[in-house]
Formats: structure tokens, sequence, C-alpha cells
């Protein structure tokens, strides 16, 4: 977080941004920068972390600007993109503008346990978290337990868990969102014959399906 805190102090668009675009800069730049590392760079990056408006960015779509000029990020689709790191919890930020509707990671190498923050998105129609195939051994999934405040998208249609290393019971405020029929596909691992995570997730009460 801090990296990106510098980099977009020492940005020369810096002056030009209203508060909104600052904050909303800064989520995405920590979220780059987090899920970049070292030889591992993202397969497609184009305009990310430099002068252009965060909505011109690889897999960004943004609303259309309101009165204040500003654009709020509508979606994140980044799909089988080489990210590999962890989600930091300044992407929070980069839903700031609380439109976030599609939220698409799937494919990647991403690891460590889903962030609270990500329960912030109020917008948030999909969230596609399945990992990639097998081709790296852990510690290259989600692990954990499955965060409660996901139970907090009440707007949430599908959630996409599954392939990972995540472990215990769904939440039962994830479950609500099933039970009131909102959430109409939920996805996780909790075949007991499945080689990866050990979700409990009952059928078809909470879980649309089980892998």
């Amino acid at each position: 977080a801090y990296e990106a805190y510098l980099w977009l102090a020492g940005s020369q668009s810096l002056l030009e941004l209203n508060d909104f675009h600052k904050l909303q800069r800064f989520g995405m730049a920590a979220f780059y920068m987090a899920t970049t590392e070292g030889e591992l760079n993202w397969k497609v990056s184009n305009y990310w972390n430099t002068a252009r408006n965060e909505c011109t960015w690889f897999g960004v779509d943004c609303a259309t600007p309101n009165e204040d000029g500003e654009e709020a990020v509508t979606q994140i689709s980044l799909p089988s993109n080489r990210l590999a790191g962890t989600i930091p919890r300044e992407i929070a930020l980069a839903g700031i503008g609380g439109q976030l509707m599609k939220l698409n990671l799937a494919g990647n190498n991403l690891r460590g346990q889903l962030p609270d923050e990500l329960g912030s998105f109020k917008s948030l129609v999909v969230l596609d978290l399945r990992a990639s195939s097998k081709l790296f051994p852990p510690p290259d999934d989600f692990s954990g337990q499955i965060p409660t405040a996901l139970g907090r998208l009440k707007k949430l249609e599908e959630l996409q868990l599954n392939s990972n290393d995540l472990s215990g019971e769904m939440p039962e405020e994830v479950c609500s969102l099933a039970q009131t029929q909102v959430l109409i596909t939920a996805v996780a691992d909790c075949d007991p014959t499945s080689p990866f995570g050990s979700v409990t997730c009952n059928v078809p009460d909470c879980c649309s399906a089980c892998t």
C-alpha cells in the first residue's frame, strides 16, 4: 500500500484529480502492486498504473460521469491474466463509488485469505474467485475460511469460490442470500471427494453446486 501511495504522490496528474479519483486510483494501484510479484507480471496490463484515467485500464469499466465528474468503477474483470499474490484490503477503495457490480479474478494464482473488505461492494452482482487448475501447488490458492462479510453483498447473484483451499462452513450470512433467492449461483469445494478445499455447504439450501 505504501508503494501505491508513493506512486500516486509522484504522479504528474495528481493535482488534476479530485478526492474521489485519488482514492479510487490508490485502491486500484494497491491492488495491481499486490498481485504483481517478481517476474510473474500480468499477462495484459495495458494502462494500469499509468497517468491514463483508471477507467481506461485493461479490464476496467466505469459508470457515466456524475455531475461532479466522478466516474465510479463498475467492473474489474481480469480472468486468467496471470495475477499472483494476495488481494489487499485497499481494494475496497476501488469500489468507493458504490457501483462495482462485477469482480472477476478467476483462473489466476492468487493466495491468502479473502479480505473482509470484499463485503463492502454493496452493488456487487458477480464475485468470481475460482482458482486456476492445479498447475501450481498451494499456496497459490485462497485459503482459510470464507468471510462472513460476504453476507453483506445483498445484490450478489453469482459467487464462485471453487478450486481453492478454503475450509470451514459457508457462513450463514451468505446462505441467507440464497434462501431469500437473491444468490442464484454459489459454487464451492463442498464435494467430500474434492481434491481441493473442504467447505461445508448444503445443496440446494445454500450452495447451488459442489465441486
